[in-house]
């Protein structure tokens, strides 16, 4: 599965993950919203959320709609690592959640603490993104090539498990 979206909340992160498929693209047929399969749902060749176009997307982006969610994965960060999204160290970044599903800029960067050590600027995404001794993590990318990149890098992740998404039943009609 894909990163299609992310939340923070410090060293924690919730990954939304996808997968895309010949038949129904980036859609989960399965959806069920308020308890039916809604009228609307059809395959997208895109995943997205609302406000995905605007800029800054920490202060207008939703999360990626819950028909293309197949499932989600929770990272507990080592406490001395430094995990920033693009909006880190900005007054409104420059950036829509459109160009992190364009992979113009990862969603999340994770600078270990050996890294870091020696600066006096962590709290800066644009200080840290150049590096190449950082993970960087971006939409599209397959999570397990994910962890096992923070794995080579020594970055610690507490117990990663992904847990997918189960339908919801769909009502009877009366």
């Amino acid at each position: 599965m894909e990163v299609i979206d992310f939340d923070k909340k410090g060293n924690v992160v919730r990954l939304s993950l996808g997968e895309k498929t010949e038949d129904w693209g980036w859609t989960r047929p399965d959806y069920v919203w308020c308890g039916e399969h809604p009228d609307w749902l059809k395959p997208s060749d895109r995943y997205y959320g609302d406000d995905w176009n605007d800029t800054p997307y920490e202060c207008n982006a939703g999360s990626v709609y819950g028909e293309f969610v197949k499932g989600y994965i929770d990272l507990a960060f080592d406490f001395d690592s430094l995990v920033l999204e693009p909006s880190d160290g900005e007054f409104n970044s420059s950036y829509c959640k459109d160009d992190m599903e364009a992979r113009n800029v990862p969603c999340l960067i994770i600078v270990p603490k050996s890294v870091y050590r020696d600066s006096w600027d962590t709290d800066s995404f644009k200080t840290w993104v150049g590096s190449d001794k950082i993970l960087k993590i971006y939409f599209g990318d397959d999570i397990e090539e994910t962890i096992g990149k923070a794995k080579e890098l020594g970055i610690l992740i507490n117990d990663p498990k992904v847990t997918e998404v189960e339908p919801e039943p769909i009502k009877e009609k009366k």
